[in-house]
């Protein structure tokens, strides 16, 4: 499913864009969901692919919550941050 993530992700960066955002200037995480199954792809090719700016990254396990709480903490505290800042 790489190819779809990509693709995604450049949808995000054109719908933000659209509406006046640039993603490398806005508060972003990401979640790699489904990490849980066999075949999911190594974090480390995923953080390679997805995340060459290197935001704050998340393994998530959605039957059991794993990474689910510390996604939500580190897109909160980037948000107030930029908050504080006045952006």
């Amino acid at each position: 499913r790489m190819e779809a993530n990509l693709e995604s992700l450049e949808n995000l960066r054109t719908n933000l864009a659209e509406q006046g955002y640039n993603l490398d200037t806005i508060p972003f995480v990401i979640q790699y969901n489904k990490r849980d199954l066999g075949n999911a792809a190594p974090v480390d090719e995923l953080r390679r692919l997805l995340n060459p700016r290197g935001v704050p990254d998340f393994e998530g396990v959605a039957t059991t919550g794993q990474g689910v709480f510390d996604t939500l903490k580190a897109i909160a505290k980037l948000v107030l941050i930029e908050l504080k800042k006045g952006g």
